[in-house]
């Protein structure tokens, strides 16, 4: 399910209405566990997305394919489809607004509006966002934090994010997470970037090993 999106939005959200840039963005990545929100959804996975933006407007789409379906773990294929809008309340806080159709090969689909604010702090960049999703009809806070190292002798950074949520589930068990990720990027040219990622994650349902790290390698091609 997608990664909402915390992630990769300040790009998409700057502009003025004088000029509306127009952005382009394509990734591909390999992940040793698809992970959505302190819970494993399967093994290795191929997640790949597009996303085009315009203005102060985002639409895109994201997609989880295991590379082995085992429908006796549930694990499925998924198509995510969203949209969005980002407005600046000032020079350094932004908010998002926005939802996605979760579309599954063998389940049923659902639809999760969503709002976030995020703001520049110094070296970090603290963000809020709540989710409903109005087919199960489940709530979801997810608070981050996330900042960047330079690392000069590789011409490349460690970006370091840390994530904490809770999920009030209407049918089944609600329950808290939290996480954190560590990713290198390697620019291969002007328009493409190699990313590397170590990530863990942990949740408190007592019926789930919830508590691991992973690995992702991906690319991201954007114009």
């Amino acid at each position: 399910m997608k990664k909402i999106l915390v992630l990769g939005l300040a790009s998409l959200l700057s502009g003025s209405a004088s000029y509306a840039p127009t952005t382009v963005s394509a990734d591909v990545t390999f992940a040793s566990e698809y992970v959505f929100r302190g819970v494993q959804l399967a093994d290795n996975a191929v997640h790949p997305s597009i996303e085009f933006g315009y203005d102060n407007f985002y639409l895109g789409y994201w997609g989880a394919f295991p590379v082995e379906n085992m429908s006796s773990k549930g694990w499925i294929n998924e198509y995510d489809f969203y949209a969005g809008w980002g407005y600046d309340l000032n020079e350094n806080t932004k908010i998002d607004l926005g939802a996605t159709y979760y579309y599954y090969t063998d389940a049923d689909s659902t639809f999760e509006p969503y709002v976030g604010i995020s703001s520049e702090m110094g070296v970090v960049t603290p963000s809020l966002y709540v989710y409903y999703d109005v087919d199960l009809k489940n709530i979801t806070v997810q608070g981050s934090l996330g900042g960047s190292i330079p690392l000069e002798s590789i011409k490349s950074s460690l970006d370091l994010s840390a994530t904490i949520g809770y999920v009030n589930v209407d049918e089944g068990d609600s329950y808290a997470w939290y996480g954190a990720s560590a990713v290198v990027p390697f620019n291969l040219n002007e328009h493409a970037t190699l990313n590397i990622g170590l990530h863990y994650y942990y949740n408190d349902l007592s019926d789930y090993d919830g508590d691991k790290f992973y690995f992702t390698v991906g690319a991201t091609v954007g114009f």
